[in-house]
């Protein structure tokens, strides 16, 4: 769109230059009138220069003092936020103090000639907020506003992310969208057009008394990183992007419901395990281990219906989205009729949009999968959706079965499960000892048992781990058990994380890298190292003394909760009114075997898969290939290479030369956590997530975002994702965890709960964006509240 017939170059300055040289020209915005003062000149004659602005035709209004220093607003640097501004300045009197103080906010070095910018405060603000028109930090082509709805500027620029809302629109869009959210991207454009620049950062507000947005401040974002991905590339791969999401939300002959949704998060959580942004290898890898067929294959063994055939993990622009319809599915029950069948997936997925923080949350607070003590109410739940009771019992009966093929008897599918998986290590040790087998060979076997006798396995104990974190919830809910019984049990569940912290301690580093030494933080990830390919940068070099968080030294078969006598009878009712062939004790040795043995297996076949990677990195160094070549490669070449006689060599670099391709693509592309139909693809709202509190403590401490760089003690440790392999935090003694993604039931969740560590799993993009750009953060589980707290006696809040 062109905005002007000749182009007129705008140079960027301070910011009281910038709008005055934009104003006569600028045709999408407004800019209020102002007035600059000098600093020479305000020290020289403050009395007079008072008597010029307060005989303004606006100089009798309330009044707002902006900075205006020169160091502001630079192409290498913006100091946003860094120096004092004044608003609703009155009066003669207090005009002077303000400029005295913003003046004074520029430092003991501040040059006469330094500017402050004096303006009319804007009235009957309707929206505010501030536009980058490339995305902050990565240079991204998207346009990204950041506004709040009342008026109050400072809730966007303070980050108080509750009050605000943040749209995307790619920039090589033709379709522009309506109302305020495309007039500000106009004076993006209109800006960018007049400055000779495609990275601009403005701040805009919205009145009762004009049409057209307010221009408040424009700026060259600084530092902002540049892409070679040309925008007609990008514009096909999103168009290709939305006429896949359009098939894959339509009906499916063969699926239930009438339509369906994409997340990063509601099933296997593939944002948590390889990231948003996955190189080629890790994608390929968590799709062959797990999401193709294991995930369905587990379900159907489960009880619950048959999904084989629909892989849960889809690939847009290099971005991994769960088919939300697949995973809602193969919650339900077997033996339900396919009418009941039908009208429960379509009430998920009803339920989901309704309400979209609960997209990393699905199997605790939409979907039934197994029965509860307090199933009772969520069926009844289902009354309010039109269900009948014929239809409610016969859902309930199906979860009770598929809860008893489980739970009773000595041939239960987990039992199975963890004896498959018991195999696994004897047949890693002789496909690693047999000499006739090539190193590519190698890789192909391990990765092949992995996937049959690791993470299949791994995903029944998985499902028993879910099963028993919904009963032991479900205890708490019903008033069987007390929150601090919840507490103890989690506490006292000693699983092979808390032994490695033991471990850690008690073991020499030779042995404790013997026996851990596979685990890697992101363990699908070639660029990750292995703890024993790079102690350094996970632990202290000082193994005496006491390290970490205290573990309670448990034993393996105990829980830790003492119930009382009337405890145990209610529960032994509640269980025998359901038919459960179960006491309460049982119960608990079960749930607390089937949580530890998911962390087993885990544990277990990332030794097959770690090894892989080791395996083929080594491969690549003897042929000239990088790991970071490796990362941009498919799994399936491993397959190739097995199975055909052509040249291994050239099938990677092919494989690899197409991974970078798209990888190119793949880091420049932002998409919602959740999509719900075509439209979403290239303009969104990223929605605030709903954390999960882990305990009831507090935490105060410094950020830090580079776990590996920096010292932890003390320190609130922010990671996007986290899996087993960063159990290594727990050997230090950090205050507290954030992770981006994670679910109520992940990784990360346990192991803060067994340590009693304040946690704050699955913030999402948003506040973990917010959240990690700060210095120091204040965590209370307990009221989940976080607290940035940038400067010394000022705080931002985020309770949720």
């Amino acid at each position: 769109m062109t905005l002007h017939q000749t182009v007129v170059t705008v140079a960027f300055a301070e910011k009281s230059r910038t709008l005055a040289r934009l104003a006569p020209v600028l045709r999408s915005g407004i800019i209020l009138d102002q007035a600059t003062l000098r600093l020479d000149d305000w020290q020289a004659d403050p009395g007079e220069r008072l008597d010029e602005v307060l005989a303004l035709p606006w100089g009798d209004k309330s009044l707002i003092v902006r900075s205006s220093a020169a160091a502001e607003d630079q192409a290498s640097q913006s100091l946003a936020g860094r120096f004092h501004s004044a608003p609703d300045v009155r009066g003669r009197q207090a005009l002077a103090d303000a400029i005295e103080a913003v003046f004074a906010s520029y430092g003991d070095t501040t040059q006469g000639n330094e500017h402050v910018l004096i303006q009319p405060m804007l009235n009957g603000v309707l929206l505010s907020g501030v536009a980058v028109s490339r995305e902050h930090g990565s240079g991204r082509p998207y346009y990204v506003i950041n506004y709040c709805e009342n008026g109050d500027s400072a809730a966007v620029t303070g980050g108080r992310t509750g009050d605000t809302k943040v749209v995307y629109h790619f920039r090589g869009s033709v379709e522009m969208p309506e109302g305020r959210i495309g007039a500000v991207i106009r004076l993006l454009q209109d800006v960018e057009q007049l400055t000779g620049s495609n990275a601009v950062d403005i701040e805009f507000a919205f009145t009762t008394d004009e049409r057209l947005p307010v221009l408040l401040q424009a700026r060259p974002i600084a530092n902002c990183p540049r892409h070679s991905v040309a925008t007609a590339e990008h514009n096909r791969t999103l168009h290709r992007v939305q006429e896949k999401v359009a098939r894959l939300t339509a009906a499916h002959p063969l699926a239930l419901g009438r339509r369906s949704a994409l997340g990063v998060m509601p099933d296997w959580n593939p944002a948590e395990i390889i990231g948003t942004r996955p190189r080629p290898l890790a994608f390929s890898l968590y799709r062959t281990l797990v999401m193709d067929e294991v995930w369905a294959q587990q379900r159907r063994d489960y009880g619950y219906r048959d999904l084989r055939g629909f892989p849960l993990m889809v690939d847009l622009a290099g971005q991994p989205f769960v088919d939300i319809r697949a995973c809602f599915e193969s919650f339900i029950p077997a033996d339900l009729d396919t009418a009941a069948a039908t009208r429960l997936a379509e009430h998920y997925m009803e339920r989901l949009l309704e309400c979209p923080d609960l997209h990393d949350k699905v199997e605790f607070d939409i979907v039934l999968s197994c029965f509860t003590f307090d199933l009772g109410d969520r069926l009844a739940a289902l009354d309010y959706a039109g269900f009948t009771t014929r239809e409610r019992d016969a859902i309930g009966n199906g979860l009770l079965s598929l809860t008893k093929r489980n739970l009773e008897g000595t041939d239960r599918p987990w039992d199975r499960d963890r004896a498959a998986l018991l195999g696994l290590n004897d047949r890693r040790r002789q496909v690693m000892g047999d000499n006739a087998l090539g190193p590519l060979d190698r890789v192909y076997w391990l990765i092949a048992d992995c996937r049959r006798m690791g993470t299949r396995p791994f995903a029944g104990l998985a499902r028993m781990g879910f099963i028993a974190q919904q009963m032991l919830r479900s205890l708490m809910t019903a008033g069987l058990i007390s929150p601090e019984d919840h507490r103890t049990f989690m506490m006292d569940l000693h699983t092979v994380s808390s032994q490695l912290q033991q471990d850690f301690t008690a073991l020499s580093r030779h042995d404790f890298l013997r026996r851990y030494g596979h685990l890697r933080p992101g363990s699908y990830d070639i660029l990750s190292p292995r703890y024993d390919e790079a102690p350094e940068l996970y632990f202290n070099d000082d193994k005496g003394g006491e390290t970490g968080r205290t573990v309670r030294s448990a034993p393996l078969g105990a829980h830790g909760v003492n119930l009382s006598a009337e405890q145990g009878r209610l529960i032994d009712n509640r269980l025998r009114d359901a038919g459960l062939d179960l006491d309460t004790a049982t119960l608990f040795d079960i749930m607390a075997k089937a949580i530890r043995d998911r962390e087993w297996a885990k544990f277990e076949f990332t030794r097959n898969l770690s090894d892989a990677l080791a395996l083929l990195r080594h491969w690549g160094e003897t042929v000239g290939l990088t790991a970071e070549d490796l990362s941009f490669a498919d799994i399936d070449v491993v397959t190739r290479c097995h199975a055909s006689a052509e040249d291994p060599v050239a099938l990677f670099h092919d494989s690899i030369l197409r991974g970078r391709k798209r990888f190119a693509i793949t880091a420049q592309t932002v998409l919602p956590p959740l999509i719900a139909g075509p439209d979403d693809v290239r303009t969104f709202t990223l929605p605030v997530a709903t954390p999960n509190y882990i305990s009831r403590n507090q935490a105060v401490g410094p950020v830090v975002t580079e776990p590996d760089q920096g010292p932890l003690d003390g320190a609130i440790v922010m990671l996007p994702n986290a899996d087993p392999g960063f159990d290594w935090l727990f050997t230090h003694r950090i205050a507290a965890l954030v992770t981006a993604y994670g679910g109520a039931n992940s990784h990360m969740a346990i192991r803060a709960s067994e340590l009693d560590l304040p946690a704050v799993i699955g913030a999402g993009e948003r506040l973990f964006d917010t959240w990690s750009r700060a210095s120091m953060l204040r965590i209370d589980c307990a009221n989940h509240i976080v607290s940035v707290l940038p400067h010394a006696g000022s705080t931002q809040t985020h309770r949720g």
